[in-house]
């Protein structure tokens, strides 16, 4: 699921469903503590449409491992793997990701066991930091939030709660990662 991404973060209290033209797979995630939290909105753009004007973010994201080989990772904002793996495993592939592809800003991947560790670009915020245990490998949009978070001034250290919103009716919320 390489390509352009857009994001869009509210406080907490303006939670609000999509419009109807917003494109492709959708991931909704309450982010942050309490004092910092916000719902992050991420969409994969699709080629020929336009996202809304006042995205807080858009970005390259690419599937690092299904595009090897290829010049995409040298031009991404955004790397990960959908691939769990242990923990140091993760941290290492992280860490050569990061030293093959200078130029991208955050590289995140699943852990096996639950959640993610993410690395900002040049080591921003020191080494991996696990983020969002509760959000699957199978739901990558989460690494482009994590960039929009950081565009947005904050750090990868302030996400010790990062989860899925769960449905609680068709018009506030979305169950996660939903195609439309």
């Amino acid at each position: 699921m390489s390509g352009l991404v857009s994001v869009r973060l509210m406080p907490a209290g303006e939670v609000r469903w999509l419009p109807a033209a917003w494109p492709g797979p959708v991931l909704r995630l309450r982010m942050g503590t309490a004092g910092t939290e916000v719902v992050a909105e991420a969409a994969r753009v699709r080629p020929g449409t336009r996202p809304e004007r006042g995205e807080a973010d858009e970005h390259y994201a690419v599937d690092a491992e299904t595009l090897t080989g290829i010049r995409r990772p040298a031009c991404a904002d955004v790397l990960y793997t959908v691939r769990p793996r242990p923990r140091d495993m993760a941290a290492r592939w992280l860490a050569e990701v990061s030293a093959r592809y200078p130029g991208c800003a955050l590289a995140a991947a699943p852990v096996t066991g639950g959640g993610w560790l993410a690395l900002a670009g040049a080591g921003r915020d020191g080494g991996p930091t696990p983020v969002a245990r509760g959000v699957g490998p199978d739901r990558p949009l989460l690494a482009s939030c994590l960039h929009a978070w950081l565009v947005r001034g904050g750090s990868l250290a302030e996400l010790a709660y990062v989860r899925p919103l769960r449905p609680q009716s068709r018009r506030r919320a979305s169950a996660g990662l939903v195609s439309s």
